[in-house]
């Protein structure tokens, strides 16, 4: 699936790119502020283990959206929420985690004369949580569990524009902290030992320059 999904990103780039080539100027936005993302993700297996325990998930896909504002032209400030279904990583369990990411950032861009390319790097800060349903069999009950903790993180990308209002967006984001928010039908559930989580997600979407 992760090779699928890469060649998908690196045929979509070279395509767009060889359509654009045969234009002859730079189509990057000049005067636009306001900057809108949507885009499809996958998020990598991740893992949540303290002294006695330990939640693992594999690779899923999801979506999400940002609203950004360019400062610059090379500086921009942006919000974002995203949510990727990640199922549980163990033989003898069945289900799907929800992660997602709340975060607020910002990217550096780097323009070159004459390229309708722009490769930016950012750094961003945020929440993030994995969720799911436990259900007793049993009992036929059920119960709402989570786990969640602030985060911080680095990202890196390129812009393809297709006119002055309009670019790709494929890029990657690491994101490392504590989920020590262990909660059970609301009630906070006690952890020792805990280890950091590291989340890392592939992204690929278009950005709007209204």
């Amino acid at each position: 699936m992760q090779r699928f999904i890469l060649s998908v990103l690196a045929a979509s780039f070279c395509v767009a790119g060889f359509a654009q080539a045969q234009r002859p100027h730079p189509v990057v936005p000049t005067s636009a502020r306001w900057v809108i993302n949507g885009h499809s993700t996958m998020a990598l297996g991740t893992s949540v283990t303290d002294a006695f325990n330990e939640v693992k998930t594999s690779s899923g896909l999801g979506a999400g959206v940002e609203v950004g504002y360019r400062v610059t032209p090379r500086f921009l400030a942006y919000a974002g929420l995203e949510i990727a279904k990640q199922p549980v990583d163990a033989a003898e369990l069945e289900g799907d985690f929800g992660l997602s990411h709340l975060e607020a950032g910002a990217r550096l861009s780097f323009p070159r004369a004459g390229s309708k390319i722009m490769p930016y790097v950012g750094a961003w800060v945020g929440r993030r949580s994995l969720t799911t349903t436990l259900d007793d069999f049993d009992t036929g009950a059920s119960s709402d569990f989570s786990l969640s903790g602030f985060a911080a993180g680095a990202s890196g990308g390129v812009q393809l524009f297709l006119s002055p209002k309009l670019a790709l967006d494929g890029g990657l984001s690491i994101g490392v902290g504590k989920m020590g928010n262990v909660k059970l039908d609301g009630q906070k559930q006690t952890t020792q030992g805990l280890e950091s989580t590291t989340t890392t997600r592939l992204r690929f979407g278009a950005n709007w320059y209204p």
